[in-house]
């Protein structure tokens, strides 16, 4: 006698595993713990420094080392408040803003350029644009040394001014063509239409939606100038130290260094950077977010 064998389907989200709550919650708890590492990380640097600013000379010097101060003072702060920091904070202001602000306005036409309009050996310049930034910097120094004695800049803000502005442009262009090209042509070409020049339609509309882009770009070029030590230690003197360079002369003597001044001065050197930030979050988290996304 024949058996007659049946099957019963089972419906495939039947089969699926129910994802267990404790699963979910240790997998947040992981990537968090992973998060508070790399920040840990991150920040150490600084908070290694903040410490130490307030620190003693003696405790800086002891061994093993203290990293915690025992009784914390504030007289390294006072000590570089009381040096020449104030003028070199107002040079660093000058040399950074003044080197982004040109830094801008070439980057931005060049950028939109290279994005939007066609003309020949496009790609040739664009290369040589970008191939600024694939020399080290030690390369550098001295050729562009004897074009700034040249030019009798040497010794002044000038001689920081041309060379950031010219080297900032690389990152500045490169980023702010990600950012023009995002923006659909249909509206440069609804502006054609309704009567707009090509440049009317980039300063009425362009520049306004590409806001947070150009914004976090300044920011990049403005960081990246404000850090910058090799050119500022080579082509300037003592009336135009910037703060990196400025730190260093007023920590450290003929043998010795003031480890506690030094990390003062640090402090103080980034305090500017980050109120920038702070001021400009919504601004660079937007370009950032734009700047990433495609379509």
């Amino acid at each position: 006698m024949a058996t007659i064998q049946t099957s019963i389907a089972v419906p495939r989200a039947a089969t699926r595993r129910v994802r267990s709550p404790l699963n979910h919650i240790s997998g947040r708890a992981l990537l968090y713990v992973v998060l508070v590492i790399i920040l840990v990380i991150q920040f150490f640097p600084l908070i290694w420094a903040l410490l130490t600013s307030l620190m003693t000379s003696q405790e800086t010097t002891t061994v093993p080392a203290t990293l915690v101060p025992a009784h914390p003072t504030l007289t390294s702060y006072a000590a570089a408040l009381q040096g020449d920091i104030g003028r070199y904070y107002t040079n660093s202001i000058i040399a950074s803003l003044v080197s982004t602000v040109i830094t801008m306005v070439l980057a931005t036409l060049a950028a939109y350029a290279f994005a939007r309009l066609r003309f020949r050996y496009k790609t040739l310049l664009l290369i040589i644009v970008l191939s600024l930034s694939l020399f080290p910097p030690l390369a550098q120094v001295i050729p562009v040394y004897q074009i700034l004695q040249a030019l009798h800049l040497i010794g002044t803000l000038g001689a920081l001014i041309l060379p950031y502005s010219v080297f900032g442009l690389p990152l500045a262009v490169l980023v702010l063509i990600a950012f023009f090209q995002e923006v659909p042509i249909e509206f440069e070409e609804a502006a054609a239409m309704d009567g707009m020049s090509r440049l009317q339609a980039f300063v009425r509309i362009i520049l306004p939606m590409t806001l947070p882009g150009l914004f976090t770009t300044a920011v990049i070029v403005f960081v990246g100038d404000w850090n910058e030590y090799l050119f500022a230690l080579n082509y300037t003197t003592t009336n135009s130290y910037t703060l990196p360079v400025g730190i260093v002369n007023i920590s450290q003597t003929e043998f010795t260094t003031s480890f506690n001044l030094l990390s003062a001065a640090t402090i103080m050197s980034v305090i500017p950077l980050v109120i920038l930030i702070l001021l400009l979050e919504r601004h660079i988290v937007s370009g950032l977010t734009a700047g990433g996304l495609k379509g």
